[in-house]
């Protein structure tokens, strides 16, 4: 097993299924004396993003007493406005971890580690929040591995690794099968080969009212990557491209063919479409999970890794789609620049110059009738406009969507933009690398934020992210540490 060292203490095991966990370098201070003065301990803390473990147990720090503008009412601690209330009294309290095991289980890993991360899950209870009935979950989840033997009836020595969709339909017969015909026709216009659908087996009698009233029907659709990426995409990125941009003209087709409703049963959400991962989310509580999914208690559902997730809803109405592990990313936290990230990356998805145009023949122009070529996908998504072209791509971010959710989008775009996942999330969520002691020796590591932060904005605000491109499994920290995990 080969290492790689990133800085003192932070190491990565590259293996088939990489797993890392990237510390900041600020967990590297604890062992920093708690006997420095305040000049001290300022001065050797600067830059670190956060000084809390050089004062914890320091008795001769100095206290100040905040001097307010004017009297204090009765009753009033304070009279100075510290911010919107949505943003300074509310916080998310998530629990998210995942277990990998790259030994044991041969090719498609072992049911044991679904059942640990399950049993992890259940332990996550306090880290999440019910709705007011008591018994309907903000939401819970996993990411896992695709079960290829419990899907041994949708597989061939054709196609071992068919594309896997996790899908939410609305219960109306009539509605689900009119959403059905628009999924095959848009895989189907795209070569791929629809393999078939599988109602996923769920128990609806363990879900609390409110979750029971707006519970989506769970199905599941298989497809056959095309016969021209056979041959040269090994590795299957190419599918996976494909897969990430036939998934985003999904919502496109439904709206134009008016497959659009404002009821309680009209959920239409891909959960994943991948050929290497799968997710299974709800609005549930933790230990409903596998009550409610029947694969989640089957033998047959092996794997070599899970990421898991309990949600604790502020900033958002629990719904059946925001649940997590989103389709790469499990969090814990918020994104407080969310709204400047957001305006960013429109500008940046524009200032690609290209457009997608379903038909044109003008030089530049981003032709998406081809979602197969892999220079074509490669092409769309790294020098294409894929934000303001409602009517070819779902936009890739959207204020209506949670902190989460547009993050999760923009992470994905990058991985399969030939980002690696690790490279790709450090980027996006970098740490407090200036002036930090830890890194004095690792040039490459600040070389690397430097770089990337002149390409891309920061995502802060307190976060523990876990994630997975199926490649690799990992987790990373906001730059001040405020979601800590172990």
């Amino acid at each position: 097993r080969n290492k790689m060292r990133f800085s003192n203490g932070v190491i990565a095991a590259i293996v088939p299924l990489t797993a890392m966990a990237f510390v900041q370098p600020n967990a590297l201070l604890r062992h920093v004396s708690q006997n420095l003065n305040v000049d001290d301990a300022f001065r050797q803390g600067s830059g670190s993003g956060s000084g809390g473990n050089i004062f914890q147990q320091n008795k001769n720090a100095v206290t100040t007493k905040l001097n307010m503008a004017f009297k204090l009412k009765e009753g009033q601690t304070s009279n100075m406005f510290e911010g919107p209330a949505p943003l300074v009294k509310e916080r998310d309290a998530c629990g998210v971890g995942f277990i990998a095991n790259t030994e044991n289980g041969g090719e498609f890993g072992s049911h044991k580690v679904l059942q640990q991360g399950l049993h992890a899950l259940n332990c996550m209870e306090h880290r999440g929040a019910c709705g007011g009935d008591g018994v309907s979950g903000d939401g819970a989840g996993i990411m896992t591995q695709i079960p290829w033997k419990l899907f041994s009836d949708y597989t061939s020595d054709s196609c071992p690794k068919p594309g896997v969709g996790m899908i939410f339909l609305p219960r109306d017969e009539k509605r689900r099968d009119a959403v059905k015909e628009v999924i095959e026709s848009v895989c189907k216009s795209n070569e791929l080969g629809f393999i078939g659908w599988r109602e996923v087996p769920v128990e609806n009698s363990v879900l609390g009212p409110m979750a029971r009233d707006v519970v989506p029907s769970m199905w599941q659709f298989f497809v056959k990557a095309p016969e021209r990426l056979s041959e040269d995409d090994e590795d299957r990125d190419g599918f996976e491209r494909s897969l990430y941009l036939i998934r985003r003209r999904f919502d496109v087709e439904l709206r134009l063919r008016g497959l659009v409703w404002d009821d309680n049963d009209s959920e239409v959400y891909v959960a994943s479409l991948s050929s290497r991962t799968i997710v299974y989310k709800g609005m549930v509580q933790g230990c409903i999970l596998p009550q409610f999914y029947k694969d989640l208690t089957d033998p047959d559902y092996t794997t070599k890794f899970i990421i898991y997730h309990r949600r604790f809803s502020t900033n958002t109405n629990p719904r059946w789609p925001l649940a997590q592990p989103m389709r790469v990313v499990g969090h814990n936290g918020e994104i407080n620049t969310l709204l400047g990230n957001v305006n960013w990356i429109k500008a940046r998805e524009a200032s690609k110059g290209l457009s997608l145009l379903e038909d044109s023949d003008e030089s530049g122009d981003c032709d998406i009738k081809d979602l197969i070529d892999k220079e074509s996908t490669d092409n769309i998504l790294q020098r294409c406009n894929t934000q303001d072209n409602p009517n070819v791509l779902d936009p890739l971010i959207d204020l209506g969507r949670s902190d989460s959710a547009n993050l999760d989008a923009v992470f994905e775009l990058m991985t399969k933009s030939r980002h690696r996942a690790p490279c790709a999330l450090m980027a996006l969520v970098p740490t407090a690398y200036e002036n930090e002691p830890a890194l004095k020796n690792n040039p490459e590591i600040t070389d690397f934020y430097k770089f990337h932060g002149g390409l891309l904005e920061a995502w802060d605000g307190p976060a523990l992210l876990v994630f997975s491109d199926g490649k690799s499994i990992g987790a990373s920290l906001d730059r001040n540490g405020l979601r800590p995990a172990r």
